[in-house]
């Protein structure tokens, strides 16, 4: 484990798929915050991925991704840390494939990513799963179809069933059985797919991008129980959250936030844009105990601001992060980060000036606020909340965060408290 200390004034880089890196205000100045248990430097960046959680809690998974930062293909690895104390447990070697998405652990505590393979000039190749064990081995991986008109996919993070298959998305949403065969196809648009899907509690896939409608399947034949157009323009970036009645929660890049019936009828619309010239949604929906729906905005004007939204789709409050210079544009300030509902009653996410926040899910009111010594900000990243309260998060240049928190977990009563709906981002609860 490397602990981080650097000085840095600020650093502002436009990059691809609409991300940046965020002018830091994380500079000598402020001295490592005591609620930092530690920080791991990785090998390489870390760009769209989360951290996701073995099935007992004590081991904490991060893939890394080097070529959209503008840096030299390296090796990429998947990486294995102690929750404690943030040492290396095993690194995966993956050589120039990229780790673009969360990993997922199944029930057996293996891990699965999608990545991207590359040729040493950085260029793309491919898409492939890759299945390793709770012990750092290959399982295996299975090559994914190309769409001729690719773009960067990211955010594809797969969905893991109860059995362990595997539903991830590329140029198709494919369904692959748990040793690794491909089960069903859907959805080839001739370009890849940035979204992610998500499972039912009774196993129903849901899937939903901008030129399909939100469509519920049958997990074992990809027949589709029924689809529901939302209109919606532009890619879908934020992955699908589902509440306790089975309403599914879609937030789209227009800024809207949509609830849907288990049965698929449009329950309603919340349209953030209220008094904004510019907002969008990258930041999937939480759902906490009582309903109540939290996620956060990008590009919104006058600046990011993070969402509470009752059950029946009327707002609840909005957090704004204060503080911030005001010589930097609010364009990065914006969050991405999805947010982590606490056993303490906290919402906690990510800021893209470095900063993780802690807020009062009933209030909307800052409970604490922790500035990093990152230079590059905590963007596409969600936390995750052990048993023990250790927050953990990773910020774009490839260093792992872990804090001390006030609570003992996720809330446990939540139908989806968390990005992918659970420590293990399976794309369920």
């Amino acid at each position: 484990m490397r602990l981080f200390v650097r000085s840095v004034l600020a650093v502002i880089v436009l990059l691809g798929g609409g991300a940046c890196i965020a002018a830091s205000d994380n500079t000598a100045a402020y001295p490592l915050d005591p609620r930092i248990r530690w920080v791991y430097d990785a090998p390489a960046p870390i760009y769209y991925g989360s951290p996701a959680l073995s099935t007992d809690g004590l081991t904490v998974y991060v893939g890394t991704s080097s070529a959209l930062l503008g840096a030299v293909p390296r090796q990429e690895s998947l990486i294995a840390l102690e929750v404690a104390t943030g040492a290396v447990r095993w690194t995966y070697p993956l050589g120039l494939a990229e780790v673009r998405s969360s990993p997922a652990v199944a029930p057996d505590g293996s891990i699965t990513v999608l990545v991207e393979e590359r040729n040493p000039s950085g260029g793309f190749v491919g898409n492939d799963v890759v299945r390793v064990s709770p012990t750092g081995t290959l399982v295996w991986k299975r090559a994914l179809g190309v769409a001729p008109e690719r773009v960067d996919i990211g955010f594809s993070a797969p969905a893991i069933g109860t059995d362990g298959s595997v539903y991830v998305a590329t140029d198709s949403l494919y369904a692959i059985r748990p040793e690794g065969t491909i089960r069903w196809t859907r959805f080839f648009t001739g370009e890849d797919l940035r979204a992610s899907p998500a499972i039912g509690s009774d196993g129903t896939i849901y899937f939903v991008s901008h030129n399909l409608p939100l469509t519920a399947m049958h997990p074992d034949s990809g027949r589709v129980l029924w689809a529901l157009p939302l209109g919606v323009q532009e890619h879908v970036f934020a992955a699908p959250a589902i509440g306790t009645d089975g309403s599914i929660y879609v937030a789209a890049s227009d800024c809207k936030l949509y609830s849907v019936s288990a049965v698929g009828a449009l329950q309603w619309t919340y349209d953030a844009t209220s008094g904004s010239s510019a907002c969008a949604f990258r930041s999937s929906p939480a759902i906490g105990a009582d309903g109540t729906i939290y996620l956060g905005s990008v590009d919104r004007t006058p600046r990011p601001v993070l969402f509470a939204v009752r059950p029946n789709g009327a707002p609840r409050w909005t957090f704004s992060p204060s503080d911030l210079p005001v010589d930097v544009a609010a364009e990065h300030f914006d969050i991405y980060s999805s947010p982590a509902i606490g056993s303490d009653g906290a919402v906690y996410f990510g800021h893209e000036f470095g900063r993780i926040y802690s807020i009062d899910a009933q209030t909307g009111g800052q409970r604490w606020m922790v500035r990093t010594k990152t230079v590059t900000g905590i963007t596409w990243s969600s936390p995750v909340v052990t048993v023990n309260g250790i927050l953990i998060i990773n910020d774009l240049q490839g260093r792992v965060h872990a804090l001390n928190t006030e609570s003992a977990g996720l809330q446990s009563t939540a139908p989806w408290p968390r990005f992918r709906g659970s420590n293990r981002s399976a794309g369920r609860r």
